[in-house]
């Protein structure tokens, strides 16, 4: 089991560092890669191949990124949580495509930036509607507006 989760957890690195910065502020990030690697991990032997594994991994991994945005708000009280994710205003020049997408993902609710995650990732409408719950149309026609979104925001 240990060679066959390394494998897959090597190979969809990139995903969880994404779903963890989408989730936390540039300095907390690692420490929930962290949380969400044990959780995939103790998951892991639960994993029946019903689904793709990486549809399997989107699910545990954004479920644990909203537990522990959760569980950070708790322990802030009141505070403003990523005072950070305020300043989107800031120039963009020198960021690179990476970094303005996820400035856009920030912007958005945890269902959007989930939903641009697994589009840009490369999940079908069907798989994202097992991940998180919503009906595949539904789901078209949030991709659609928020490609129309990203253009007005970032695009001459």
């Amino acid at each position: 089991m240990t060679t066959e989760f390394e494998s897959l957890i090597t190979k969809n690195s990139n995903t969880i560092r994404n779903i963890a910065r989408s989730y936390t502020n540039m300095y907390d990030y690692e420490d929930l890669m962290q949380e969400i690697l044990t959780q995939l991990w103790r998951s892991f032997a639960s994993f029946r191949g019903d689904s793709k594994f990486e549809t399997w991994l989107y699910r545990i991994a954004i479920n644990t990124a909203v537990t522990y945005q959760r569980s950070e708000i708790k322990e802030r009280k009141g505070s403003e949580k990523n005072t950070s994710l305020h300043s989107n205003n800031a120039s963009l020049d020198g960021l690179s495509h990476d970094e303005i997408l996820q400035t856009f993902i920030k912007k958005l609710n945890k269902v959007d930036s989930a939903v641009l995650m697994m589009y840009i990732d490369g999940l079908t409408a069907n798989e994202m509607e097992s991940v998180l719950g919503i009906k595949a149309n539904a789901i078209k026609v949030r991709i659609s507006r928020l490609k129309v979104k990203f253009q007005e925001q970032f695009v001459d």
